[in-house]
């Protein structure tokens, strides 16, 4: 009996043990089907299992920390990028003036030692060759153009009467010259016909120039727009100063960030300013120049500041073919440095004078300006001190730089 109930009970362990394990293989074989039927209709199963809830957990933060750094770097980019924005644009322009070029010579000369003859022997890039380096280096250089480039012959009876050859603008192209003045008491020796064709040839140059109702503008590499206005005020008439006027004007709408006035006037020879000089030169500021230069008086003038801006009342002779030999030598390249912010000049004068002489030797005149030095240097400063001691308070010092007393 013992026997057969024992055989009972291992037999009912065994289908017991059979019928678990049944269980449990269709347990993983329909867990298996499931998985892969949701899988076949797009639906994401997560298993309940330590191991792979740690690992998506970890890939879930992972993805949100990388969210957030990106977010993080693209609003950091937009706040640098906005202040940069509300950052003032500053920009410093640095223009340079000379006196009286005459790139030729007057009817009266002869050919030998004559400025021809040294255009012949030379070349184009002969004359500029001492003060090139600072033409360069500047945003824009102004020279006084007292003379036509024509081959016209016919010339209008007076004194004298100042040509070059149309070729002779490669002098100007060739030394970083931007602009010029042509309202001068030189401009129509040769007629309207030596006048048309100078016109031309600066145009054909890109050269800037004023001459009268027509004003010039240059643009600067950064886009600075800078104006010129020139106009012969020897008969010290008030139609004539009414070009200036009107041309500070239309310059201003035409966007001119900085307007130079360019006046002819004064008494030939004489170092100091005369009342009209002065006069007009205040009424001119007053109209809305940054800045005047004058010539004609062939030698050295003296300077002045007024309303914060500079009056060079002649800056004499530069590169003078009209004369082979002039008795006064001295001249001086100006130059300032003008300061925007956001394109709007701001106050104050940055200024200095380059002495030099109009020839690189003092026995004649080479027509090659050449920058002083030494005592020469400190002579010119001096008689630039002195020459504007009755009309400003400015002092110029040993190394040519103006200061504001």
């Amino acid at each position: 009996m013992k026997n057969k109930g024992l055989k009972i009970l291992l037999s009912v362990l065994l289908v017991l043990c059979i019928i678990m394990a049944g269980a449990l293989i269709g347990k993983e074989y329909i867990g298996d089907n499931i998985e892969e039927a949701a899988n076949r209709n797009g639906v994401d199963v997560v298993r309940d299992t330590s191991d792979t809830g740690k690992e998506d957990e970890n890939a879930v933060d992972s993805t949100a920390e990388g969210k957030e750094s990106t977010q993080s770097d693209a609003a950091a980019e937009a706040e640098t990028t906005e202040a940069d924005k509300q950052q003032p644009q500053m920009s410093t322009i640095v223009i340079t003036a000379t006196g009286d070029c005459t790139l030729g010579n007057n009817q009266e000369q002869s050919y030998d030692g004559s400025f021809n003859s040294y255009y012949d022997s030379k070349g184009q890039d002969y004359f500029f060759g001492g003060v090139r380096d600072i033409f360069e280096a500047d945003d824009m250089t102004l020279i006084n153009l007292e003379c036509v480039l024509s081959d016209a012959t016919e010339r209008v009876e007076k004194r004298w009467n100042l040509k070059g050859k149309p070729e002779y603008i490669g002098i100007m192209t060739g030394s970083s010259i931007e602009a010029c003045s042509l309202g001068n008491n030189h401009t129509y020796d040769y007629g309207q016909a030596g006048l048309d064709d100078t016109r031309n040839v600066l145009d054909n140059a890109g050269i800037v120039y004023g001459f009268n109702d027509h004003t010039g503008i240059y643009e600067t590499a950064d886009g600075t727009r800078i104006g010129i206005v020139s106009v012969s005020l020897l008969s010290q008439n008030g139609d004539r100063e009414a070009y200036i006027q009107n041309g500070i004007a239309q310059l201003r709408e035409q966007g001119a960030a900085i307007v130079i006035a360019c006046c002819h006037w004064g008494i030939e020879g004489d170092h100091y300013p005369n009342d009209y000089q002065q006069a007009a030169a205040h009424r001119i500021i007053d109209w809305g120049a940054d800045l005047v230069v004058g010539n004609h008086p062939h030698v050295l003038q003296g300077m002045e500041v007024y309303n914060g801006k500079m009056i060079c009342y002649s800056l004499g002779n530069f590169c003078f073919g009209g004369n082979k030999n002039p008795a006064d030598k001295n001249t001086a390249i100006y130059q300032q440095a003008f300061t925007l912010i956001n394109g709007e000049l701001q106050p104050g004068i940055d200024a200095q004078i380059i002495p030099c002489t109009l020839s690189s030797t003092s026995a004649y005149n080479d027509f090659r300006p050449t920058v002083a030095s030494g005592e020469k240097a400190q002579e010119i400063c001096n008689l630039m001190n002195t020459y504007s001691q009755n009309c400003s308070n400015i002092e110029i010092d040993e190394l040519g730089k103006l200061h504001v007393n």
